[in-house]
């Protein structure tokens, strides 16, 4: 691929500039995801506080939209660099070409079951007839979108796998551009546009990925990469999926379960009313602006560590690691000192009224420090991902939402009310980097020094 880097520099080259290397792109990319993710709510918030808190409770079933396609994704990934630094080429392209197949099968599925819950789901959370109806308008047709959402994410994931970070980049940013263009217009019927409110902003959403996808397609089969992919040469092959699942499923699970605990965070906030709760959607925001950064890193972590495993450089797979949670742990540290110092300014971007306010505020000045605290917690997976390990992954996340961070948000909100909530969530992020670290140093010296774990 024309900016893909040398497989001969991601096995020996010095492993803190590759991981620059490879992860500014994605960092580049997903600043203007964060740029879209700012103006999408700013947008929906000139609706109204409801049509901010419907398009956080939808988050929560996007959520597993974006488990599957990030961790199948994820799993696309891993497998072809394993494959390439074991010099597999042949079932690295097999692998790329599964991906077209998992699209159409998983996002159809994702499509109909999405239309058939959506209704039972948010009014077991409580959302009254108007926050329900803004939530279903929404989320309707971003589920329509879904099989062009995963063809999408899966394809960006077959460029990383070769060590290609750069056009996932210009793919991303073509959609976000196009999407931020596109929400004004539909959401507020400026020019020939008609006025759709909430659904301009999800029918944006998948115009803009469809684009985006073209474009992708565009590249893949129009020979600007020296990798040849055709339809001829697909031959189902339970290998190449099998290989995909072994990091794939789990890590959609694990995201699954952080869907879930999204929405028994929303459950919790009920009884302090929608204020708090579009207070909770505008903390998570943030964070999610907060972490994407790092999620690059991530994802360097996650190639490094698959071509080296896979060509067995052993002696790289910790120094990956640690450099990796070096640039993560600078990166948040800036972040959580940036909002920490002026949280009311940062609340009072999405926040309409003064109640929703003052519970953001509050809310970002106590939770962000856990940022630092989960810089550690997505490098290390990422070394999971790229090492294979996808079922430990998934019982360190289950441990992590399920034995530290709902429990103590909950106790918090019984024991100190509505501040208890964010300061669970301090703690359960401090608490998951312990465990994450130990974790993760006992399976390398089990699994790979003492059973020898093979890549593929």
């Amino acid at each position: 691929m024309i900016h893909k880097i040398d497989e001969k520099e991601l096995l020996e080259g010095a492993v803190l500039p590759l991981i620059l290397k490879l992860a500014l792109p994605m960092i580049i990319a997903f600043a203007f995801q964060t740029s879209y993710n700012f103006l999408d709510r700013y947008f929906v918030s000139r609706l109204g506080d409801t049509a901010t808190a419907a398009i956080g409770m939808a988050f929560t079933v996007q959520l597993f939209l974006i488990a599957v396609g990030s961790g199948i994704g994820v799993g696309i990934n891993s497998y072809i660099a394993r494959n390439l630094g074991a010099g597999r080429v042949d079932q690295a392209i097999s692998t790329a070409l599964h991906a077209f197949v998992l699209a159409g099968v998983i996002g159809l599925g994702l499509t109909l079951g999405g239309l058939w819950i959506q209704r039972p789901l948010f009014e077991a959370m409580g959302a009254r007839e108007e926050l329900l109806q803004m939530i279903l308008d929404y989320l309707t047709i971003i589920l329509l979108f879904a099989p062009v959402v995963l063809l999408g994410m899966f394809l960006n994931n077959v460029f990383r796998g070769w060590g290609d970070t750069v056009y996932p980049m210009v793919f991303m940013v073509t959609g976000t551009v196009l999407n931020i263009l596109l929400d004004p217009l539909l959401i507020f019927g400026l020019g020939p546009f008609p006025e759709m409110g909430i659904r301009g902003a999800a029918l944006a959403t998948g115009i803009a990925r469809v684009l985006a996808v073209l474009l992708t397609l565009a590249v893949l089969f129009g020979k600007k990469i020296p990798v040849s992919l055709s339809f001829r040469k697909l031959r189902l092959s339970w290998k190449s999926v099998k290989g995909i699942f072994q990091v794939g499923v789990p890590s959609s699970l694990s995201q699954f379960l952080t869907s879930i605990a999204m929405g028994i965070v929303f459950a919790i906030l009920k009884r302090f009313g929608e204020d708090a709760q579009a207070a909770y959607t505008i903390v998570f925001t943030y964070e999610m602006v907060a972490f994407l950064p790092i999620l690059g890193v991530g994802q360097a972590v996650t190639i490094l560590t698959g071509h080296n495993f896979g060509a067995r450089k052993l002696d790289r797979l910790k120094t990956i690691l640690f450099r990796g949670i070096q640039v993560a742990f600078t990166m948040m540290l800036l972040a959580a000192v940036v909002v920490a110092l002026a949280p009311r300014v940062f609340a009072g971007v999405f926040a309409e009224s003064p109640s929703v306010l003052n519970i953001t505020a509050q809310a970002l000045r106590i939770s962000v420090f856990g940022y630092v605290f989960f810089s550690f917690y997505i490098c290390i997976i990422a070394s999971f991902q790229g090492l294979g390990l996808g079922r430990q992954y998934l019982w360190a996340n289950l441990v992590r939402l399920y034995v530290f961070q709902i429990p103590f948000i909950f106790l918090g909100s019984i024991i100190f009310q509505l501040v208890g909530v964010w300061y669970g969530m301090l703690l359960g992020n401090f608490l998951s980097a312990g465990l994450v670290v130990a974790w993760f140093l006992y399976l390398y010296q089990k699994k790979i020094v003492e059973e020898g774990l093979q890549p593929i």
